[in-house]
């Protein structure tokens, strides 16, 4: 179920682990908190193909999560571009399915704008190789989505 108000959001998931989704075209960044919402865990990145609601809700029941947070890229005077609202039809698409599978679970949408660059700088400086940086920054710029999130409470 879609949230619009924080507070309604911390609510719901108070005691519960959080998972961040970094959705891009073709990669899906994870990272996941704790359920005292004090550090973040660079989870998975998973593909963004026919299986990718079917991979999500395993690893939703897998570690027990209890919302999902959405990194949200808004322009620097914060409106929506292509890409928000990319994010948003397939958030809404994930939000059904979850629904039908009886997987009732807040969802909401937080700013991740230059998070990429601090993931770059992240990897790179904890794999040195660009080939291997790639395979991993996805979730790494989901961490440091739910980290932004996360020290916001």
């Amino acid at each position: 179920m879609l949230i619009r108000n924080i507070k309604e959001f911390l609510k719901k998931t108070s005691q519960k682990k959080i998972i961040c989704l970094d959705i891009g075209k073709k990669k899906i960044g994870l990272a996941i908190s704790d359920p005292n919402h004090k550090l973040s865990i660079p989870l998975d990145v998973i593909k963004k193909d026919a299986s990718f609601f079917l991979n999500l809700k395993k690893i939703l029941i897998d570690f027990d999560v209890g919302s999902i947070l959405i990194g949200l890229p808004l322009n620097e005077d914060k409106t929506l571009n292509r890409m928000c609202q990319f994010i948003q039809d397939v958030v809404k698409r994930l939000d059904s399915y979850l629904l039908k599978n009886k997987l009732e679970l807040p969802i909401f949408f937080w700013d991740e704008s230059y998070t990429s660059f601090e993931a770059s700088d992240l990897t790179y400086e904890l794999f040195k190789n660009t080939k291997t940086q790639k395979k991993f920054i996805d979730k790494f710029a989901a961490k440091v989505i739910l980290d932004d999130f996360l020290k916001e409470l």
